[in-house]
């Protein structure tokens, strides 16, 4: 940076030049600031664009989605359900696993004489879900020496390939609880502890999902195939998060099916 020349050695005509060229300068960075602090709140504004405050789709939010706000305003209804809904309260079933018959005392309290005729004045029914517990098989593999002196093995049933292994039931609520109810790893393996008594682990888990996405790759690509004849197809792209970092979920869809 230039230091103040001495005015006391300058002239009147030299003093005059130097506040010129310094109004000038003054001038010029005056203008560079305006244009810069223009320029600062351009961009600011371009940081806090999002879904909500303008046309750019929800795909673009990456890790800085907002909140949800619902644009649902008041009806002016009353809560709970409105004139004209059938509802769906519990009603009995025709189909019944268990009856239990509950009668009075075998003899008359007033003669003393048996009681033989007993008929039904009510019905009541309790829907409840059966104890939920793992149920173990044990397969014994048996081997038989002949007299002859050949020996004969049975063979394994298809599917039991291990001293100890989890069925296709329970493989198939830990993988629907955490792909299709979105339950974390953690928490699905938690549930399976403390319904049925299975204590699974997150990796055998992601080993299950991975054998049931191996299952489904027909499908998948059947699915495919049938979206590429549809004459429609609407494509639409969203933003998810996997370890903290911003990935994109494409879709292909139609009026009964989503690729």
């Amino acid at each position: 940076m230039q230091s103040l020349p001495d005015l006391n050695t300058m002239s009147p005509v030299q003093k005059d030049e130097l506040i010129v060229g310094l109004w000038d300068q003054v001038q010029s960075l005056t203008a560079e600031q305006a244009a810069m602090q223009q320029l600062i709140k351009e961009l600011q504004a371009r940081l806090s664009l999002n879904s909500k405050n303008s046309s750019k789709p929800p795909s673009t939010d990456g890790l800085s989605k907002p909140a949800p706000k619902s644009l649902r305003g008041k009806s002016g209804k009353k809560s709970g359900g409105q004139p004209g809904h059938t509802g769906s309260t519990l009603c009995q079933s025709t189909e019944v696993d268990v009856v239990i018959t509950h009668k009075s005392e075998s003899v008359c309290s007033a003669c003393h004489l048996a009681l033989t005729d007993f008929e039904v004045v009510e019905k009541r029914q309790v829907f409840e879900l059966p104890e939920l517990r793992a149920k173990v098989t044990e397969h014994v593999l048996m081997r038989a020496h002949c007299s002859c002196g050949a020996v004969h093995t049975g063979l394994w049933p298809e599917g039991i390939n291990a001293p100890v292994q989890y069925g296709p039931r329970a493989k198939a609520v830990a993988v629907n609880l955490n792909q299709n109810q979105f339950v974390p790893m953690a928490r699905t393996c938690e549930f399976m502890q403390d319904t049925f008594g299975l204590s699974l682990s997150q990796a055998s888990l992601q080993s299950f999902t991975q054998q049931a996405a191996l299952c489904l790759e027909p499908t998948v690509a059947a699915i495919g195939q049938a979206v590429q004849r549809s004459p429609v197809v609407h494509a639409d792209e969203t933003g998810i998060r996997v370890e903290h970092k911003l990935h994109w979920l494409h879709c292909a869809v139609t009026e009964t099916l989503t690729w």
